[in-house]
């Protein structure tokens, strides 16, 4: 019995230690909800579950792309700052093939902190926020 828990203890120590954060050309995150990741040894990205930010790789309008770049910075900050970093997953893809999860940092869901500091939206795919207006 004590050996089939200390099994169990090992298999979900390692699902959780599955990612890594990582940084790309200085960053943690390439806009407020997609960052840089290893996952079991690759190279990877995952997209920030319940959030949405203003896009910075295709605009539609100047607006859209000084927020997103707002949002972006606030987000490698509070990943920098950050002394313990989390993922919660299920490990599912999105169409662009990124890992769907919530990134923890000290014990603070980094999508609600995004949100509440008015840096993004919760995600609503039939319901895409125009950051224009």
């Amino acid at each position: 019995m004590i050996r089939i828990f200390t099994v169990l203890i090992l298999l979900i120590s390692n699902s959780f230690a599955d990612i890594q954060i990582r940084k790309q050309n200085g960053l943690f995150c390439y806009d407020g909800d997609t960052c840089y990741v290893t996952y079991q040894g690759n190279n990877d990205k995952v997209r920030l579950l319940d959030l949405d930010t203003p896009e910075i790789s295709h605009p539609k309008c100047e607006k859209e792309y000084t927020h997103g770049i707002e949002a972006r910075n606030y987000i490698n900050k509070y990943i920098s700052d950050g002394k313990k970093i989390e993922f919660e997953t299920e490990y599912n893809r999105d169409f662009f093939d990124r890992i769907l999860a919530y990134i923890i940092v000290d014990g603070e869901n980094v999508s609600k902190i995004m949100v509440l500091n008015g840096l993004g939206v919760v995600y609503d795919k039939s319901n895409k926020k125009d950051w224009c207006e």
